[in-house]
């Protein structure tokens, strides 16, 4: 059922990316005139959107024009900041004041009840005073992002004297150019946002009014791959030849979806569809939102961290292995397949664009393509249940290295490896601490933990994790680096991110994976990938 919303982008707007470009909406958000606010919300849900999907070019070409307009208020200095900060709360009937106030008509300007036009010699252009609010946010934006220096030097050449339109046009231009450098270290990039909408539009053409949390599946990621890459992203400019930039795109959205629900404590889903009346949310919005929301942190780069500072907890294969299995828990459940895709063709993609890149002709191309894949969806998932395995080796080895040390986190490693184990007896026989034995209680209750061997399933656990340790030949995996308190704290940070990784691989494996029949869907799947990708390489010499 569809359900009254208000727009995705408003819900994440502060979860941006950019800490400073968020500052920069919340400035003008909370900007107020004889404590009114300045700018209203639709002009600042408007001037967000704008900014956020790049779509301000004409806009910026607008404010020109009008600062020429209020240069042409004030012959002598001709200074547009009057009319920009001088106007009162950014209402059109203040504008329309503002400019019933000269005293005689401009030059060159035509003061209407509902615009104003500019008489270039070159080609005339109006705005109307419904417009200049929006324009009036604009220009506050580009001065606290830009600063007032830069802003007013690129401004300069409509200053001197009346300009042409042509004039005009060349100093949007390089405001605009000077915004887009900005932008290029605070927002995705333009093919990234291109990617979003045109994923988002094919979803919501299909969903019907359906959840966006379910419209983003399986099936759309296939589909949309099979047609974009076929030819139809070529048009749009979306780079979508590879089915793992499609389902990155999809996860990333999957993400916004989850984030920008949980920052509203919504309860129902979100509808995506083109019908606004109906409550739809339309894809355009959720395409501003994507560009806002952060990147969701991943525990595989911690591990990799813990690798370069010499603990090869996971080799560079299992890392690589970590990431084709690891998206979240709603990648997970919504693309469980979309996972073993991108692991098994999307490899299998990445070798063949290597071929090409080595020189290899139609006839060789054509053979890799009927080899692959080189590892099947069953066998990949042979490799994650492996690597599952892995992790709690890994997880015992660090409560191995902690126990023997002593060390605090060692009771943390334990209770993440036996969360139902009962530890109340570490407490029997001690009084009710009072303020002033609170230490010394925990104190004796870490001294009878660690002298546990042996007794009961505190001791089975240290006889498990020994066996653990035996045997395994790895940098940081010795008697000897087990003593050095830098190795030490190395184990002791990992034990945390060795849980999240545990846990997250052991629910895709074992409540989304398990019951799907992974040689059908191969045995259905392959010949569609490879006719795929015979459209894309296997021709290209011909």
């Amino acid at each position: 059922m569809a359900v009254d919303t208000i727009s995705l982008e408003n819900r994440v707007l502060d979860e941006g990316q950019s800490v400073e470009l968020q500052a920069c909406f919340q400035i003008i958000q909370e900007t107020t005139v004889d404590d009114v606010d300045k700018y209203p919300d639709k002009v600042c849900r408007e001037l967000a959107r704008a900014i956020v999907c790049r779509t301000y070019a004409s806009a910026i070409h607008e404010l020109c024009h009008l600062v020429v307009a209020a240069g042409a208020l004030a012959p002598t200095t001709r200074r547009y900041e009057g009319l920009f900060w001088d106007s009162g709360p950014a209402r059109a009937r203040n504008f329309l004041a503002y400019f019933d106030m000269a005293s005689m008509p401009p030059a060159h300007l035509e003061i209407g009840a509902n615009q104003v036009a500019l008489e270039y010699a070159d080609k005339p252009f109006a705005i109307s005073y419904g417009r200049m609010p929006f324009l009036s946010a604009l220009m506050e934006f580009l001065m606290t992002a830009l600063g007032y220096t830069e802003l007013d030097n690129a401004l300069a050449p409509l200053m001197a004297e009346f300009p042409t339109a042509d004039t005009v046009s060349d100093a949007a231009n390089a405001l605009s150019r000077k915004l887009y450098g900005y932008l290029g270290d605070h927002l995705p990039t333009v093919q990234e946002q291109r990617r979003h909408r045109s994923f988002l539009t094919f979803v919501a053409e299909k969903a019907a009014g359906e959840s966006a949390d379910k419209a983003i599946d399986d099936a759309s990621v296939f589909d949309y791959w099979l047609e974009q890459s076929a030819g139809a992203g070529e048009d749009t400019g979306t780079d979508s030849r590879t089915y793992r930039s499609v389902f990155r795109t999809a996860v990333r959205l999957l993400d916004i979806l989850r984030l920008a629900a949980d920052k509203r404590g919504i309860a129902v889903a979100l509808p995506i569809g083109t019908d606004r009346e109906a409550g739809e949310v339309d894809p355009s919005e959720l395409e501003a939102a994507v560009a806002q929301i952060e990147e969701v942190a991943s525990p595989v780069a911690a591990l990799e961290a813990t690798t370069a500072d010499g603990v090869k907890i996971f080799n560079k294969r299992e890392l690589e292995t970590l990431r084709l299995a690891l998206h979240g828990e709603d990648t997970a459940r919504m693309l469980t397949r979309s996972i073993l895709r991108n692991a098994v063709f999307g490899d299998a993609q990445a070798r063949l664009t290597q071929g090409l890149r080595q020189g290899l002709g139609t006839n060789e191309i054509r053979t890799k393509i009927a080899d692959e894949p080189e590892t099947g969806y069953a066998a990949r998932m042979d490799t994650f249940t492996a690597l599952a395995k892995h992790t709690e080796r890994m997880m015992l080895i660090s409560f191995h290295v902690l126990y023997r040390a002593g060390h605090r986190d060692a009771i943390n490693a334990a209770l993440v490896l036996r969360p139902d184990m009962d530890l109340s007896g570490l407490g029997e026989g001690m009084n009710e601490p009072d303020g002033n034995v609170v230490s010394f209680q925990a104190v004796s209750a870490a001294k009878r933990f660690f002298e546990a061997d042996g007794e009961g399933p505190l001791g089975e656990l240290v006889a498990e994790a020994a066996k653990a340790a035996k045997g395994i030949a790895r940098q940081g995996f010795s008697e000897g680096s087990w003593v050095d308190a830098d190795v030490m704290e190395i184990f002791a940070d990992g034990v945390a991110k060795l849980a999240l990784v545990r846990c997250e691989l052991n629910t895709f494996i074992e409540q989304h994976a398990l019951g799907i029949d992974w040689d059908a869907l191969e045995e259905s799947d392959t010949p569609l990938f490879r006719e795929q990708f015979t459209r894309l390489y296997g021709d290209e010499n011909d």
